[in-house]
């Protein structure tokens, strides 16, 4: 939890103080506060005519993990997937390293049966922020 994060949840909240270090947030910060899920307990906290500085980019990253999902949804309602997540985990690997490697976290946890709505945050916020960069060959 970032410094604005801990602020928002202690006993006594400025909401100006609170408005003023949300505008010193770089979108990164913004990002992992979403991510990490207290992002609506900071928006709470803030001044009515402050709260769409965060609700606006709140909405854009939801609308971006169902993007996400749609795509997820699709992959898994194939009939080739299917057989495959039937299958044993080496194939499965196989086959998700062939056709899918931009997904390949996300159907390991469907594989596993623990795909939850934080792990899908967790991935919108990694493919904007990236530290490895894909290079083309």
């Amino acid at each position: 939890m970032n410094r604005v994060g801990k602020y928002a949840t202690s006993g006594t909240v400025d909401d100006i103080e609170l408005m003023n270090m949300v505008f010193e947030l770089t979108e990164k910060d913004k990002m992992i506060m979403w991510s990490e899920g207290y992002i609506d307990h900071v928006i709470d906290k803030l001044p009515e005519y402050a709260r769409d500085i965060l609700e606006d980019r709140k909405e854009k990253w939801e609308d971006t993990k169902a993007f996400y999902e749609k795509q997820l949804n699709e992959i898994i309602n194939q009939e080739e997937f299917k057989m495959k997540l039937m299958g044993e985990r080496k194939e499965f690997a196989l086959f998700v390293m062939q056709c899918y490697p931009e997904f390949r976290s996300l159907l390991f946890l469907i594989y596993d049966g623990n795909l939850k709505d934080d792990d899908l945050r967790r991935f919108v916020y990694r493919r904007r922020f990236s530290s490895r960069k894909n290079y083309l060959h």
